[in-house]
This record gives structure tokens, C-alpha cells and sequence, in this order.
């Protein structure tokens, strides 16, 4: 959403849902990001309710009472029948799943022992470099007074 006033995005900051009414009316505060000008907005929010409270469809045969023989199963009562079947089996599907939380936290901690690693390694050929340069110094030293006197020049 644009501010009416300066033209820059405008940010939500707030989200209160209306008590009185049943159908769902929201009442949003949006803040500019630039001059700091709030505005309000209405909007509906249809509330998504999981079907849940389904009737239970009796697993036996209903008897049709005039000819005395099983009576047909109704379209309604066969959906209402598939859909519960499926919620179980989301159910079961939902038990046997992974528990994520704890192979993120897995991951997490090998990553952060990696990074370690990687830390620790690089700081070690830091390390071993200067050192480097630290036992060479004096030899370039002795190179460099030995080059002045070769040459002529007077030591400083």
C-alpha cells in the first residue's frame, strides 16, 4: 500500500479484529515508511475453519423398510464418509512424520561446528604466515645491509 500523502510504502503495523461483527471485519493500521503519516483500512477476513464436527456415518446397513432390503447409501453420506476416512489418514500421516524441529537443531549444530572449523583453520595459516614473515625478517635484514655495503652505500 502506497501513502496518500508522500507516495512511499507504507508498512502494517497493527491488526485488530472487530468483536461485534460475525463475519470477520478486520481493522489494519498501516505507518509510512518515509513521513511517518498512519492510515486505516477496513478489510474482511474470512476465518478458515477446518471442517471437523462431521456427522459420523453408522458403518451399518440402513434397511429401506418397503421392500426390506439395504437401502442405497446416499451421495451425502458417502462424502461425508470419504472425507472423514481421509482426516484419519492425515492423522496417522501426521504421527509418522519426521520431527522436524529436531533435524533442523541437528543440522544447525553440525553447521555451526563447520563454521568453527573453517574459523580455526584460517586462522591457524593466519598464523603460520606470520610466523613466516617473522623468521625471514632477519635474513632480509642481513640481504639488505649486505646489498648496501656491496654496493657502496652508507648504513643508516
Amino acid at each position: 500500500m502506497r501513502c496518500l500523502a508522500c507516495g512511499a510504502e507504507m508498512r502494517l503495523m497493527d491488526v485488530r479484529t472487530d468483536a461485534t461483527t460475525v463475519c470477520g471485519i478486520e481493522r489494519h493500521t498501516f505507518r509510512c515508511s518515509a513521513c511517518a503519516h498512519t492510515a486505516q483500512r477496513l478489510m474482511l477476513n474470512r476465518v478458515r475453519i477446518p471442517i471437523t464436527n462431521l456427522p459420523v456415518v453408522s458403518k451399518a446397513p440402513v434397511i429401506d423398510v418397503q421392500n426390506g432390503r439395504p437401502a442405497a447409501q446416499s451421495a451425502w453420506a458417502k462424502s461425508i464418509e470419504k472425507v472423514n476416512s481421509k482426516q484419519a489418514d492425515l492423522k496417522q500421516r501426521a504421527a509418522a512424520t519426521t520431527d522436524w524441529g529436531s533435524v533442523v537443531e541437528k543440522l544447525s549444530t553440525a553447521l555451526k561446528q563447520q563454521a568453527g572449523a573453517a574459523r580455526a583453520e584460517a586462522l591457524e595459516r593466519a598464523v603460520e604466515k606470520i610466523r613466516g614473515r617473522q623468521t625471514g625478517l632477519p635474513v632480509r635484514m642481513a640481504d639488505s645491509e649486505f646489498d648496501r655495503v656491496w654496493y657502496g652505500q652508507r648504513p643508516d
